[in-house]
């Protein structure tokens, strides 16, 4: 049994995206195609329900997951036995982050990985922060730098890396905006007087959702973007007030253009105010042999 094919059809059982698990190969959805045709022919069954719209797992096909899994980890587990490929892993996983994450956390989490494993390629991508936990649930990634949710799914695996408080965020140019800010100590603050940007999901846009909610403030919504760096430029150039992390605002390239709301205004938020931020990965594959070794790297720098 080719170990190559039993690695791709893991990532493709993960994922059932046969685009994306083409790409993290570094190969077409013909061969991919061709790959499965062979494993089933091999395995004597069929592992895949496929139509126009859909891939499925059939129940021989869960059944051969575990075998695949099994085999590569037995396969890992001869190597080491036998001092063949000791300390040299050889083998693409791949990572998803925001643009800010890779500019201030990469360095890391993966400080010593190139050191001590050479041979173990890593291939990033990069996005709305928001999309990370789903990426790896869906196995469109191995591994994703994200913000813990209040409630994490059981099957997600999470390596705390730091910690960052979620800031309210104005522009500091002169602007409608900011001449109303201006007037903080001579009247009442109203937040539903000011327009918002808002990120279009994830776990700060809950967490500010709820805070409207709580203090019975009707928002202006005047743009709703995806990641938060986007939300500090649209802030700084004095569309609105919003809220990002503070790691990405000090990461930002717009920083001194943007003033932060002073806390005196914002106690009432405090208890939804600290992001917890992490490497996270599917539980149940962190016994394969590329991913303990990215994760155990993670643990012993972290």
């Amino acid at each position: 049994m080719n170990i190559r094919d039993l690695s791709v059809f893991i990532d493709l059982a993960n994922s059932l995206h046969f685009g994306r698990t083409a790409e993290k190969h570094y190969m077409s959805p013909s061969t991919l195609s061709r790959v499965v045709q062979r494993l089933e022919l091999q395995a004597g069954v069929s592992l895949l329900q496929r139509n126009n719209r859909s891939v499925s797992l059939t129940k021989a096909g869960e059944r051969y997951r575990q075998y695949a899994r099994q085999s590569l980890s037995a396969w890992q587990a001869f190597q080491d036995d036998m001092g063949i490929g000791s300390d040299k892993l050889q083998g693409l996983v791949s990572l998803y982050c925001s643009v800010t994450a890779s500019h201030s956390l990469l360095s890391g989490i993966l400080s010593d990985l190139r050191e001590r494993q050479p041979s173990i390629e890593i291939k990033l991508h990069t996005g709305d922060q928001a999309l990370s936990i789903n990426r790896v649930k869906e196995g469109g990634d191995d591994f994703a730098i994200a913000v813990k949710p209040d409630l994490l799914d059981r099957q997600i695996a999470f390596r705390s890396l730091t910690t960052s408080r979620l800031l309210f965020i104005a522009p500091r140019r002169p602007c409608a905006v900011s001449e109303t800010l201006s007037h903080w100590q001579e009247s009442a603050f109203d937040w539903a007087a000011l327009p918002w940007i808002v990120a279009d999901r994830g776990e700060s846009r809950q967490r500010l959702d709820r805070w409207f909610r709580q203090q019975k403030i009707k928002p202006s919504i005047y743009a709703q973007v995806s990641g938060h760096e986007a939300i500090v430029s649209m802030v700084a150039l004095g569309c609105g007030v919003g809220l990002v992390p503070e790691l990405v605002l000090t990461s930002s390239p717009v920083f001194d253009s943007i003033q932060i709301i002073p806390s005196s205004f914002t106690d009432s938020f405090s208890a939804y105010a600290e992001f917890e931020i992490g490497l996270c990965a599917l539980q149940q594959r962190l016994s394969e042999p590329l991913m303990q070794a990215v994760w155990n790297d993670v643990q012993l720098d972290a």
